[in-house]
């Protein structure tokens, strides 16, 4: 494992762990909407970019992965200063993304209780870290059955469309009447990327998170084992990547999978919020209906 970028301190207290590989533009604006949301300074920054060497299609990635290993170190020279301290390392072989995030996440709680763990191509609203924190805390989260923090919402989220302006400032309406920005849910499905989690917690799933296919395998044991994600109802982080043309979605599903995720409604449209989380539980089905399983009636 080779090091670079610069380290100060490295006892941690708090860790945000970042898994990169290939795709220089989406990991460089996750980067940036990690440095300015709220609370980075408190963080270690913990970035892992997987090898090329050894992987199935090495010469089609190198030049990709080349340019995102300079762009990475060119970022960690001019942006240092929003955290506590940065750390890069590279594997020297491809490990694949499952293995990667196990490494990556299992080297972040060495000294840190707990992780905010990213892939490559999510955005952070401003509060993102302030929701993981309170999450943290929440007993909800405490309980031993709720597994990991989620960014990203189920809600608010209109699929392939283009919401019109109408549908955006209802949900808006909505969101903002009844306060959805201080409200949580809890799924049996943990997203694979982006989530916050503690030593403790991982230890029960990290194994399974970088087997093959580690994503599905773990919402597998999910269900099996009654375990829960705790989930914002407005989404705090969004995903960019299912569509990137060097992204795993592409490379295994191809250019035309129906996957597609647009969150519509985000916290950064949103004013106030309180100190305390709440889950919604009677409205919970009917948000649902009205502001999820419209856009996918659309899709048949």
């Amino acid at each position: 494992m080779n090091l670079g970028g610069q380290r100060r301190n490295f006892r941690m207290a708090k860790a945000i762990a970042i898994q990169a590989f290939n795709k220089t533009d989406s990991i460089l604006r996750t980067l940036d909407s990690i440095a300015r949301s709220s609370g980075s300074d408190k963080y270690h920054l913990v970035i892992l970019q997987d090898g090329c060497s050894r992987s199935n299609e090495t010469e089609k990635y190198r030049s990709a992965w080349a340019q995102t290993t300079q762009a990475l170190e060119a970022w960690i020279s001019t942006n240092t200063d929003y955290f506590v301290s940065v750390r890069f390392d590279r594997s020297k072989e491809n490990n694949g993304p499952y293995r990667t995030a196990e490494r990556l996440i299992s080297r972040a709680l060495e000294n840190s209780e707990s992780v905010i763990f990213s892939e490559d191509d999510v955005i952070f609203e401003r509060d993102a870290i302030e929701w993981f924190e309170r999450a943290l805390t929440h007993p909800m989260f405490l309980r031993p059955n709720v597994w990991a923090i989620a960014g990203e919402s189920k809600f608010f989220d209109s699929n392939r469309h283009v919401p019109s302006n109408a549908d955006v400032y209802r949900a808006l309406e909505v969101a903002q009447t009844r306060n959805l920005i201080d409200r949580f849910v809890c799924f049996d499905f943990l997203p694979s990327s982006c989530f916050a989690t503690t030593r403790d917690k991982w230890a029960e799933f990290g194994k399974t998170r970088g087997t093959t296919n580690g994503d599905r395998a773990v919402v597998e044991r999910c269900r099996a084992e009654a375990k829960l994600c705790f989930w914002p109802v407005v989404a705090r982080c969004r995903d960019i990547g299912m569509h990137h043309p060097l992204g795993y979605s592409i490379r295994w599903k191809g250019v035309h999978h129906k996957g597609f995720k647009n969150s519509y409604i985000v916290s950064g449209m949103l004013k106030g919020m309180s100190d305390e989380l709440s889950e919604l539980t009677f409205e919970k089905d009917a948000l649902l209906t009205e502001f999820n399983v419209f856009w996918e009636q659309l899709e048949s």
